[in-house]
């Protein structure tokens, strides 16, 4: 028998997999579940996976990416029981506006999303009520209007009176409304 065996070596577990995978800083893997179906989150990975899939979205508005594509509707959850909902939203209004302002007109950029604006009307499959959809667009504006980022402290009250099912649509009307924004500049100026 030489060095090297004939034999391909064995794949690791499934378990043994996913668990390389969540302790890799390299890949997307932002949380497991145990065996008592506890579920285990990297937030900083989490953040890291909404950049990747807005920045994604950006450089190629017609691919099909959603809120699934960054995180899962648990890891969503879990970052809000954790009480890092208001750091996720100001997260992705920040990246929003990082992303954006890199490509487009300051104009266009800066610009809130009026009153009359209605992302349901625009994706009938995205169902808020009109609580969700008014708290996310005026986070969203109020990013927009704002000259540097937003801290979590900076929206925390209003966002401490919503529900968890309340955030967890704003966090997801708010990466719609990227998208949403992102489309009507590449329309507006011709950028791909």
């Amino acid at each position: 028998m030489g060095l090297f065996s004939r034999h391909q070596p064995t794949p690791p577990p499934d378990e043994d997999r996913v668990v390389s995978e969540f302790l890799d800083r390299h890949h997307h893997r932002a949380s497991i579940v145990d065996d008592d179906d506890r579920m285990i989150i990297q937030p900083g990975q989490v953040l890291e996976n909404f950049v990747l899939t807005m920045e994604r979205l950006d450089n190629d508005i017609d691919t099909p990416v959603g809120v699934a594509d960054a995180a899962s509707f648990e890891e969503v959850v879990g970052m809000i029981q954790m009480g890092m909902g208001s750091f996720l939203a100001v997260h992705l209004v920040n990246t929003a506006m990082r992303i954006m302002s890199a490509r487009y007109p300051k104009e266009l950029v800066t610009t809130p999303l009026p009153e009359q604006y209605d992302l349901r009307k625009l994706v009938p499959v995205l169902t808020f009520t009109d609580e969700q959809h008014e708290a996310a667009r005026q986070i969203f504006n109020q990013r927009t209007l704002s000259a540097t980022d937003l801290e979590a402290e900076d929206i925390d009250e209003a966002w401490s009176r919503l529900n968890e099912g309340d955030q967890v649509q704003i966090v997801t009307a708010l990466f719609f409304m990227f998208g949403n924004k992102v489309g009507a500049m590449k329309y507006r100026t011709g950028i791909k």
